[in-house]
């Protein structure tokens, strides 16, 4: 699953202006004066029934944000045998699934995947009990706040306000030591997932004829020793002085004057035969 907080184009001021805008529009929703005397009475804001739905929205951002994969999404259903058959579906059918792999090896992998489905509910448990802590701790401190019309800069005040409730119940919760190891459980499962994935691609590869994961890496290494050989030798033909060629030398070393001819036919031409 992509992380929106981890994209380039996320901006956090423009997310926290559209968020801030959101909740000046959810405001005005809960702060309509209705009529006559029932109007005077639900002047003021009903902040219970504000907190209620923010603490709704809380929860599912918290589901939606602290996912780390398909298959955790899929295992945030309540209960332990709603969660397995959910990550199952979401789970497959895997390109590279648990049919594809021995019996045994592929009832590893349905294991882990009921083991995260497990861990997966109990930690949205713990995004219920942050959202409704932040929901009590927003209505504690409104207390009795004064009614009337929304402004702009009022909504903002909240807002600030809601936000510092929920940044403080979030980590008054992950602080916990029960939430520290199930995070730590949660985060083994999915590494030892991920090794049944992986091992069961190297059997279907070979099983297709195709290089494995390991091969293709050790291929990868080699070329690159190659290439760092080969540029170490080209940098050291570089450094070396140039050398004349032996060829050349030879054939010039090689050659008589070109006086030597000239002389060996003037003693030719000196010479008389013998009568």
């Amino acid at each position: 699953m992509q992380n929106p907080f981890m994209s380039a184009a996320f901006k956090p001021d423009l997310a926290f202006t559209g968020a801030a805008e959101r909740f000046f529009e959810l405001l005005k929703s809960f702060s309509l004066p209705g009529a006559g005397a029932a109007g005077a009475a639900s002047a003021a804001p009903d902040w219970s029934a504000l907190a209620g739905s923010l603490a709704g929205q809380f929860e599912q951002w918290l589901k939606s944000s602290q996912s780390a994969g398909p298959w955790f999404t899929a295992a945030s259903a309540p209960g332990s045998g709603a969660g397995f058959g959910a990550a199952a579906a979401s789970f497959g059918p895997l390109p590279l699934g648990a049919g594809a792999a021995p019996q045994q090896d592929a009832q590893r992998s349905w294991d882990l995947v009921a083991r995260l489905a497990q861990l997966q509910a109990q930690l949205a448990s713990y995004w219920g009990e942050i959202a409704h802590d932040a929901a009590q701790r927003f209505v504690t401190r409104m207390g009795a706040a004064a009614g009337g019309a929304p402004t702009l800069d009022g909504a903002l005040k909240l807002y600030e306000l809601w936000v510092n409730c929920a940044e403080e119940s979030y980590a008054a919760t992950v602080r916990k030591e029960e939430f520290c190891r199930l995070q730590a459980q949660l985060a083994n499962a999915s590494a030892a997932l991920l090794v049944e994935q992986r091992r069961h691609a190297e059997t279907l590869v070979r099983a297709f004829g195709l290089p494995s994961r390991n091969e293709v890496d050790a291929l990868y290494a080699q070329l690159k020793e190659l290439r760092t050989q080969l540029a170490e030798l080209t940098e050291a033909r570089r450094a070396r002085p140039p050398q004349p060629d032996r060829a050349t030398a030879g054939r010039g070393a090689g050659k008589r004057p070109a006086s030597a001819p000239a002389r060996d036919r003037r003693s030719r031409r000196a010479r008389k035969p013998r009568a």
